[in-house]
């Protein structure tokens, strides 16, 4: 190809990531090499620095008609990745000046670097009926981009519409095929009341020729989930099904053929077609995203049922449904890529019945250790919901109680079993749990919040704890110290104190001080004989506020008295440190009624603030609903993450909490879980307390609505 007039640009004067761009001609031309690596590494280069994390600088203004003439060469190959970086300089939206700006203190300079991104917007986008004209282009790979393309930078989605249903009725390449459904799903959903119903009856048509490819049909019903649920066939989960069915079967066929082919041909010639190895960021991704399909033996179906999923959203009775048929399959990179969805649709979603997580444990009988691991890991994320799984946990402990060696015990497949199992309360792993601890591994994380869920049964741990926490020398990690010494204190052993307020007297600093001051509160009363050290630690003007709060909490469990607590809080409660702030709320809530001087300091921080853990500290302490049930209603949908604490206050509350019940009731029908605003991340280990929160509310609903009352 010839690059007509790019000697002529003064590309020294502009600027990319790392300086001056007089080298991008050199990567420009790279991009018009026959050679693989050449255009692999011209690629990267353009990311890299010409359009660095999405930045988009002179030099990648004045690439744009480079890239356009590349794009229309059909000498060129790989054009399709290069509609790829035209599309990722012009954004997925057009871009807003307001939060471009404002990156450099002189007002021309952050001008000119805003009038980059507005004009290389301008630009791609000004060309998308370029894009449009392309579809039918014979390369397969630039038809295969395409699609989204056009949906994503033209301004007409009508045009773009019949364009792409035009272009369905004659495409014949499956891939191409299949871009084209997804964009008119994209179009579909983004221009939902001018071309939803078109998009989804369109998508539809495909579904009902009957001839669709099985990666293609699943496709089309992730895209009409999004933009036309309503047009979604009822043998939804079926069609899936079936699906799954062909992908293992093809995936058989694939495996055998391979393994022919591997025992007539060379290394050499089996490798020969393989797109070379470059050193770039691009390369290092293909590998990355192999080497990851690879480890779960997947393939292009378990993605577009991970889709399908995600498109399904709330329609739990649909993914539940699909999501058993993936943990029945035979295909194990299908039961794999299943059992990764099991946990992040468990912890977001409530169940119907307890069929998926029984499906879940089933996998830990399937002797594949990747499997039994990430099983494991997500049962631990729905202990709540899954103790009845109990016996299957056992009898795999007693399967792998020889395969352990003390020092990495906890990333064993025993280890995993005994987490499980120990969240769930049983009391059948304690002595599986003692022989860890005896052994001299690690003291594990959870080992506090195990006793805790194991109750009165974990009493024949305190010797060993004990022994562990007697024997921790001064080179010993802080961490473990804190642990054993929580550990003992929710066993609350009245032959563990003296061990715990050796602790305390013969440490100082937060770090050693708070795990035992943290036990007292639990022991209370039991621990008197520490109160005076204690009323030194609250008294301590040098030591920071967090220090005298906790010393204080201390106190106020040992001793219940307040006359030294009280001006700790007071002092708290004005600073604008969150963590301290928070501590003395939860203090003020324990203390109850001894803390009503504190009432007006907590009622501004509920009306001015919005603080839902200073109305939940005031109802504590003041026992009025009229005070606080306001708030309480007012903030249970915008608040989530309150709910189980507000429900714990409105079920002692009594009628006066009558009028919560209609969100009470939502609560109690709704299949999200409370915490589920669309981001796996923060639901994944709450599920938890969404249980609690449903038992508070049915309780709730059932003092305040009694079966027959309406």
């Amino acid at each position: 190809m010839a690059f007509t007039e790019i000697d002529d640009i003064d590309w020294a004067s502009m600027v990319h990531a790392y300086g001056d761009a007089s080298d991008v001609p050199r990567l420009l031309r790279g991009l018009a090499s026959a050679d693989p690596e050449e255009r692999d590494i011209a690629l990267d280069g353009m990311y890299g620095a010409v359009h660095h994390q999405g930045d988009v600088y002179d030099s990648t203004v004045a690439c744009l008609p480079f890239l356009f003439d590349l794009v229309a060469d059909a000498s060129v190959a790989d054009r399709g990745s290069l509609v790829g970086l035209l599309c990722s300089i012009a954004g997925e939206e057009e871009p807003d000046p307001e939060e471009i700006g404002g990156l450099f203190e002189d007002e021309e300079e952050d001008a000119h670097w805003v009038g980059n991104f507005l004009t290389a917007s301008a630009t791609v986008r000004g060309r998308a009926g370029f894009f449009l004209d392309l579809l039918a282009d014979p390369d397969p790979g630039l038809r295969e981009v395409l699609p989204e393309a056009v949906v994503q930078l033209h301004d007409d989605p009508v045009r773009v519409l019949a364009a792409l249903r035009g272009r369905m009725a004659v495409e014949q390449a499956d891939e191409v095929v299949r871009s084209l459904v997804r964009a008119i799903g994209m179009l579909g959903t983004r221009h939902a009341q001018l071309l939803g119903a078109e998009a989804g009856a369109c998508l539809r048509e495909v579904i009902s020729s009957g001839g669709a490819d099985p990666e293609l049909r699943l496709t089309v019903l992730a895209q009409l989930a999004r933009c036309a649920p309503e047009l979604l066939p009822e043998d939804c989960v079926d069609i899936a099904t079936e699906v799954m069915r062909i992908a293992y079967e093809a995936k058989r066929e694939r495996a055998g053929a391979a393994a022919t082919s591997a025992s007539a041909s060379s290394p050499a010639s089996a490798s020969a077609s393989e797109r070379p190895r470059t050193n770039t960021m691009l390369s290092h991704l293909r590998d990355l995203e192999a080497a990851h399909r690879a480890s779960i033996d997947a393939d292009l179906a378990d993605d577009l049922l991970e889709d399908l999923h995600d498109a399904l959203g709330d329609s739990t009775d649909q993914r539940f449904e699909l999501l058993n048929e993936q943990l029945y399959s035979r295909d194990w990179g299908q039961r794999m890529a299943a059992v990764q969805m099991s946990g992040q649709l468990l912890t977001g979603w409530r169940a119907p019945n307890d069929l998926t997580v029984a499906l879940l444990a089933r996998q830990l009988v399937e002797h594949e250790e990747r499997l039994s691991r990430a099983a494991l890991r997500e049962l631990g994320f729905v202990h709540p919901i899954a103790r009845f799984t109990a016996d299957v946990l056992e009898a795999a402990l007693v399967e792998w109680e020889d395969e352990w060696e003390p020092e990495d015990w906890e990333t064993s497949l025993f280890g995993g079993a005994v987490n499980v199992l120990a969240l769930q309360g049983d009391e059948r792993v304690v002595p599986y749990l003692a022989a860890v601890l005896e052994s001299g591994g690690p003291i594990p994380e959870d080992l506090s919040r195990w006793v805790g869920a194991i109750g009165p049964a974990a009493a024949r741990l305190a010797p060993v704890l004990q022994h562990r926490l007697a024997s921790l020398g001064p080179n010993d990690a802080k961490s473990d110290s804190s642990r054993l010494v929580a550990a003992l204190s929710r066993l609350r052993a009245a032959d563990s104190l003296p061990l715990i307020v050796r602790i305390l007297r013969d440490n100082h600093g937060a770090q050693t001080q708070w795990p035992a001051l943290r036990a007292l509160v639990r022991y209370g009363p039991a621990a008197a004989e520490v109160a005076p050290y204690l009323r030194e630690l609250v008294s301590d003007g040098a030591s920071t506020t967090s220090h005298r709060l906790k010393a204080a909490d201390a106190l106020r469990a040992v001793t219940g008295e307040t006359a030294l607590v009280l001006p700790v809080l007071h002092e708290a409660l004005t600073a604008d440190q969150h963590y301290d702030r928070n501590l003395t709320l939860q203090i003020a809530g324990s203390l109850g009624p001894q803390a009503t001087e504190l009432a007006p300091r907590l009622r501004e921080l509920m009306n001015n603030e919005g603080s839902m853990e200073a109305t939940i500290a005031l109802w504590k302490v003041r026992a009025d609903p009229a005070e606080v049930l306001p708030t309480f209603l007012a903030q249970w949908a915008t608040k989530p993450t309150t709910r189980p604490a507000t429900a714990a206050c409105l079920a002692g509350m009594g009628t006066e909490a009558l009028p919560a019940l209609p969100l009470i009731r939502e609560e109690l029908s709704a299949t999200r879980r409370h915490n589920n605003t669309g981001s796996s991340g923060t639901m994944r280990d709450a599920c938890a307390d969404d249980e609690a929160l449903l038992r508070r509310c049915r309780r709730i609903a059932a003092e305040l609505a009694p079966e027959g009352t309406g």
